[in-house]
Parts: structure tokens; C-alpha cells; sequence
């Protein structure tokens, strides 16, 4: 493995292990931490196309006059002062202009073509002006003032296509003196991720196909390098095969042919898809224990690269063949942990002759890559401590009344009559004191907890802490439910803690309200129950059971193509719960509302 290789697995892990700490449970899906260039003061987007460099520059209102060789002769602002003969005699050896070399070291022409004020894209994390969970240092975030001066420029390319630019920061002594953000795409294909613009960048263009564009600055050039990654996923219920794979390395694979540009339809991305999904299905078999398994569920969704990472294609919308990728996802049902995984893959040609694999568990992610010497990559189960979740009934305890006041009071009665009716030989006394002393010894018992209400008194509803109590024991079970990942599978465990009357209509209401998936399809884990408040109990027509408006808050998470997504969900829910055979079971549930408790 090389140096780059290195790199590019370490800030894998970091994002992964940044998304699943803690602090980040309000983080959105695909959420990328940044470093900070995003919310420069400055930005300059490049878009390399066939005939130039277009650049949506924003300049903050205070550095416009940092550019000023940029703007046309006889434009003034507010903002760009005249400066003193001394100053103008010096700004020969300075440069205060974004600018584009070639090779030849000719710079290219600027064509302005708008020119306005405006309030800069919002570019921020989430996390701006947090801690950062994994670093622990402070988000970036933005300037205070909002406004720039937004720029659209064309460099238009002149005689031929240029193997080799330069991107130049305005600079004095060949040291910045603006701090820029860039970012840069070669026919939609972004060549990198948000990267500070601190010196001469020297980009190298591949005109057969610009996912091979490369800076020569290596930290410049976008971490997701693989354009076919394979990854397994061990969770609570199921083994998920996953693979991303570039549309241009698949499609000798299904018999497409494409080209660079060439844009998809929305009906020809769907046909694509469907045959992705089918033929995937079939390929790169999974072992489980040592046996050939076959998938349960085979689906796959069209994606593309974005500065936010690999995003699904939306319903409707054309796509570039140069930044599209497959993302298939194949499902193996699993009741317990399996001992070992393998994959053998057997998709390898010209263009792919390494993929890299992900296998990732509760303990994960393991990094790992297969080539044609070398083409099976396994999961070893090595989790000591695992202990799968079950549902769990919850018995129905006896309501005891409790007084230690009057029991106190009933036991100096009772032994009273005791020393009465050892001292008393009358005989009608003796009877007195005989039953007095009874009746104070069973309300001494009754009144210290020892003894159980009358069984023929009606059945109350539990008190709110112990309506509380039974709620959270049911929301821990509803949880583990969703693990289930089948609707069939989640009825079955239902039906421990469901009323076999309602059992049909709360599994669909579970379905509808409670299980929660990824961008991706997978399902998400509910965790971490946290703030469970009930709002009101209110006895039922059924005797001692009761309904219950509640809320709670868990922590959702997921993972499928290599991306971590955690974020928190807070339900309202109304709740119907009864006694049956001895344990609380549900007997109705609405779910009211599900949603971010940050929104």
C-alpha cells in the first residue's frame, strides 16, 4: 500500500469515527466536517469545460480591493480607494487578479461576464462555531458580513486544448494576499474537495476522461480516488454486500458503451439501474460460514459525486455519464452474528484492477483492497462482548397500598391489644382485644407494602412514574423490533408485546412511523432513548390499563457505501397499554409526529 493509499484510508476512518462520536448525533446524512476553506473569505468555483474555465468567484466586500486588476477599467465601489503614487509604483510586482496560466506561460484572457453585489452561498456546516467531536477544535465558520462582490469569468481556451493550467492567487512576492477557497470540476467531475487557494496550483487535465484529472499538489486532488469500492456490512439481523462502482467501469460489464459528456435521460438511467441491479446480484458471490448464500434483496440507485460526497440521483433529473456511479446494495438475512464472511470478487479488466473493501462492524471499519492475485476479502468475527438484542416481556407487578404513617400506627394498636389481652381475664374483653389486634396486625401488613390490595377492587391505571417506567421498557422494545429486517419478522416480535386483536394495525403503524432508513435503503438502529416524558395518562375502557401521550428522542444510525449517517429523531406518540396474562402489552399506537428536535 503507498503513501497515498495511506491517506486515503486514514481520512476514511476519521470521517467515519467523526460521524459516529457523540456530539455529532444532530449531523445530518453525508454530512463531510470541512476544513474550513468552505466558509473562506473568499471563493472561487472553476468548472473546466471544451472551450474554457468558467469561475463563479465571491470576493469579500473587504479583499475587492485585493482584486482589483480583475475589474473593468473605470468600475468603482465603495470599497476600492485610490491609493498613493508610492503604492502604485510597487503594484507592478504584485498581482491582484484571479488568474489562469498555460502552459506556455501565457495567462488566458478574463472575460467578465456579470458583475453584482451580492450575499455569499451558504456553505457552512452544521457544526460551525461547535467543537469539532473528533478534533475537538472549533468549526470554521463564515465571515460576519454576508456581502460579496460576485463575479462570473470566463477564461476561454484559444487555439487548442490545454493539457496543463495554472490557477493563480492574487499575490505579492509569490505570497498570497487574499485567503480563497477553491473548488475545481473538469466536466462535472469534481477534481477536489474544498481546498484553500494558497499558491500556484498546477492542474493536469485528461481529456479522454476526467476523473483522471489530477493537481499536481496531491493534497489538492479529491480523497474519493476508487472509482470501484466494495464493502460489507455486519449488522444485528443481516450481512450487506455493497458496491460502488463508476457507470463507465460497469458498462463493458452490462453492454453499454458511453462517452465523455454524454448526458442520461431520466427513462435511460432507469433501464441502466434495473440491469445494474440485476446483473450485480449475480457477481462477486458471498460466503456466510463457510456456505454460498444468496441475496434476500438486491436493489441498487444511480448516484453521482458531489462536494457533499455521493449523492442519489433525484427522481427526474438528466445525469453526466462522467460523474455517475452505481451503488448496489445485496441483502443476507442472518438470525445470529455469522463466525465469517468472505467475498470473492470477479469483476476485474482493464480499467479495474483494484478495488478497495470496507468491511465494517461495531467495531469498525477495516480497510483492505482486492486484486486479481489476491481476490477474496473476509470478516472475521473477533466481538467478544456481543449479546444480541431480544424483546423482552414486561410483567404486570402487583400495586401494593403504602402508609408507613398508619401502618406505624396500626402496629402500636396491635401490640397494644396484645399486652391487653394477655393482662385482660375477661373473657368479652379478651374477644374485644382478639379483634382489634387483628384487624390492626392485617392493616399493618397492608399499609407496609406486605400485603396486595383486595382482588375485587377494580383495577386502577399505574402512576405517572410507573406509566413511565412501563413506556420506556416498550420504546426498548419497539427498538429492538426495528432491528428486524423484514415486516414479517418485525410482526413476529411484535406479537410478544402486542394484543393479538391489534397486532395487523400496530405492525403497520411500526412500518409507517418507527422504522427509519438511510439514503441508501438500509435500515437505520434506534438508539440512546433519551428525554422520555409522558405527557398525560388516562385510563382505558379495559380495567387497569392505560393511554399515554409521550415523546422521546433516539439516535438513529446507519451506514451503507462507505458513509456514516447519524442523526437524532424525536417521535410523539400516543400509546394504548394493558394488562393481558400478566404482562403490559401494547393495545394501541399512533405515531403523531417524527422529527429533528434541532429543526
Amino acid at each position: 500500500m503507498n503513501k497515498i493509499q495511506i491517506w486515503q484510508y486514514l481520512y476514511r476512518l476519521f470521517l467515519m469515527l467523526s460521524l459516529m462520536a457523540p456530539g455529532a448525533q444532530a449531523v445530518s446524512a453525508d454530512v463531510v466536517l470541512t476544513n474550513g476553506s468552505e466558509v473562506a473569505r473568499n471563493i472561487a468555483v472553476l468548472h473546466v469545460k471544451d472551450d474554457g474555465v468558467y469561475v463563479d468567484l465571491e470576493v469579500y466586500v473587504e479583499d475587492i480591493p485585493l482584486f482589483s486588476d480583475m475589474l473593468p477599467i473605470g468600475w468603482s465601489s465603495d470599497f476600492v480607494r485610490d491609493e498613493p503614487e508610492a503604492e502604485q509604483s510597487s503594484a507592478q510586482a504584485e498581482s491582484r487578479a484571479l488568474s489562469i496560466v498555460g502552459r506556455d506561460g501565457q495567462a488566458l484572457h478574463a472575460e467578465i461576464r456579470k458583475l453584482e453585489y451580492r450575499t455569499r452561498i451558504d456553505r457552512a456546516s452544521p457544526l460551525a462555531g461547535q467543537r469539532d467531536p473528533f478534533s475537538g477544535q472549533i468549526v470554521p465558520s463564515p465571515p460576519p458580513d454576508p456581502r460579496v462582490l460576485f463575479l462570473e469569468v470566463f477564461f476561454p481556451f484559444q487555439n487548442s486544448l490545454p493539457e496543463e493550467l495554472t490557477i493563480m492567487p492574487p499575490s505579492r512576492d509569490d505570497e498570497p494576499l487574499v485567503t480563497i477557497g477553491m473548488q475545481v470540476f473538469d466536466r462535472e467531475v469534481p477534481v477536489t474537495d474544498f481546498r484553500f487557494l494558497s499558491k500556484p496550483a498546477e492542474l493536469r487535465i485528461h481529456w479522454p476522461d476526467p476523473w483522471d484529472s489530477r493537481f499536481s499538489a496531491e493534497s489538492l486532488n479529491r480523497k474519493a480516488q476508487d472509482g470501484t469500492s466494495t464493502f460489507l456490512y455486519i449488522e444485528p439481523r443481516e450481512v450487506r454486500h455493497e458496491t460502488l462502482i463508476r457507470l463507465r467501469e460497469l458498462a463493458p460489464w452490462i453492454g453499454e458503451t458511453f462517452t465523455v459528456g454524454q448526458t442520461l435521460s431520466p427513462q435511460r438511467s432507469a433501464l441502466i439501474v434495473n440491469q445494474a441491479a440485476s446483473f450485480l446480484a449475480s457477481r462477486n458471490p458471498v460466503t456466510i460460514d463457510g456456505k454460498s448464500a444468496q441475496p434476500s434483496n438486491a436493489t441498487a440507485k444511480l448516484l453521482e459525486l458531489t462536494s457533499q460526497g455521493f449523492q442519489v440521483v433525484e427522481p427526474g433529473k438528466e445525469v453526466s455519464v462522467n460523474n455517475a456511479f452505481i451503488g448496489a446494495i445485496l441483502s443476507f438475512s442472518s438470525a445470529d452474528l455469522p463466525n465469517q464472511v468472505a467475498v470473492t470478487w470477479d469483476m476485474f479488466d482493464e480499467e479495474i484492477s483494484r478495488v478497495a473493501t470496507i468491511s465494517n462492524d461495531i467495531a469498525g471499519p477495516f480497510f483492505g483492497a482486492v486484486t486479481p492475485a489476491d481476490p477474496q476479502f473476509h470478516w472475521q468475527n473477533h466481538l467478544l462482548q456481543y449479546e444480541k438484542a431480544s424483546v423482552n416481556r414486561i410483567p404486570v407487578e402487583q400495586q401494593k397500598r403504602q402508609n408507613p404513617a398508619v401502618a406505624l400506627i396500626a402496629g402500636m394498636i396491635s401490640a397494644a391489644s396484645l399486652g391487653f389481652f394477655l393482662l385482660c381475664k375477661d373473657k368479652v374483653a379478651k374477644r374485644i382485644s382478639c379483634v382489634t389486634m387483628t384487624a390492626a396486625a392485617s392493616a399493618t401488613l397492608t399499609f407496609s407494602g406486605y400485603l396486595p390490595e383486595s382482588p375485587w377492587k377494580k383495577p386502577e391505571p399505574p402512576e405517572q412514574q410507573v406509566a413511565e417506567d412501563i413506556l420506556r421498557s416498550m420504546v426498548e422494545n419497539l427498538n429492538t423490533v426495528t432491528l428486524e429486517t423484514s415486516s414479517e419478522a418485525r410482526k413476529a416480535e411484535l406479537a410478544h408485546i402486542v394484543t393479538a386483536a391489534s397486532l395487523g394495525d400496530i405492525a403497520t403503524e411500526v412500518e409507517r412511523g418507527l422504522v427509519i432508513r438511510t439514503p441508501g435503503g438500509s435500515l437505520a438502529t434506534l438508539t440512546d432513548i433519551s428525554a422520555l416524558k409522558v405527557e398525560r395518562v388516562d385510563p382505558t375502557l379495559k380495567p387497569g390499563g392505560f393511554s399515554s401521550l409521550a415523546k422521546w428522542t433516539v439516535k438513529a444510525q446507519g451506514g451503507h457505501w462507505g458513509h456514516a449517517h447519524i442523526r437524532a429523531v424525536t417521535f410523539r406518540v400516543l400509546a394504548e397499554v394493558v394488562s393481558e396474562s400478566g404482562q403490559w402489552k401494547l393495545d394501541g399506537l399512533t405515531v403523531i409526529e417524527a422529527r429533528d428536535p434541532n429543526a
